[in-house]
């Protein structure tokens, strides 16, 4: 599935992004620890540099949240409005897995600081925190 990024007013960024394939499968660098959930991912309309960035959580069947990374749009350093790329979810019952699905709030330039770690720069408006194993999205 597809969707429009937007930024913390919900305007539209001028990005998509859509999980293209997912599998389970081991993680190639530490497949002692078991399947991972391994996902393709593309972002359409970034250009050049660094772009947005969104969350792809593995979910069950009832779209419950089993874990979630932070992706980005510059994944592959690509040349073109296209960027490609994939991940690794691990998740504590990978089996239950049903799907991979992106969150369309952008991640890519938002400092998590507050008013407490920061009192000049902590404010101002924030993206939704990740959302956590449980959550049903």
């Amino acid at each position: 599935m597809r969707v429009e990024i937007v930024d913390t007013d919900e305007r539209p960024v001028g990005v998509t992004a859509e999980v293209t394939g997912w599998q389970r499968e081991p993680h190639p660098q530490v497949p002692e620890e078991g399947d991972e959930i391994h996902f393709d991912v593309r972002f359409e309309g970034a250009g050049r540099g660094i772009g947005p960035a969104v969350d792809a959580c593995a979910v069950d069947d009832d779209r419950v949240v089993l874990g979630c990374q932070t992706v980005y749009a510059h994944m592959d350093f690509g040349w073109d409005t296209t960027d490609t790329g994939d991940g690794y979810l691990a998740v504590d019952h990978p089996e239950r897995v049903a799907a991979v699905l992106l969150v369309p709030n952008d991640q890519s330039t938002h400092d998590r600081r507050t008013c407490e770690d920061d009192i000049k720069d902590g404010g101002g408006v924030h993206p939704p925190d990740a959302p956590e194993p449980g959550e049903q999205l």
